[in-house]
């Protein structure tokens, strides 16, 4: 995790069991320490961050209960 993200990072995980009860397989984003939006695509998410906070870094994850591990 980048320096940059790690406190929306907290967040994430702090929240992560009422993001999980409401919003599961939907993707949060997270600009500092607010929730902006959930979203159904990965894709809208992104827009909405580039829409509302230009070329900037901001926080994009799926709720899931368990992290996804991806093997090469």
């Amino acid at each position: 995790m980048t320096p940059l993200l790690e406190k929306e990072y907290k967040y994430y995980l702090c929240h992560l069991d009422k993001f999980c009860e409401e919003h599961l397989h939907h993707f949060v984003l997270i600009k500092k320490d607010k929730v902006v939006g959930f979203y159904d695509t990965y894709a809208a998410a992104l827009k909405s961050g580039v829409d509302g906070f230009g070329n900037v870094p901001f926080f994009i994850k799926e709720v899931e209960r368990e992290e996804a591990v991806h093997s090469f």
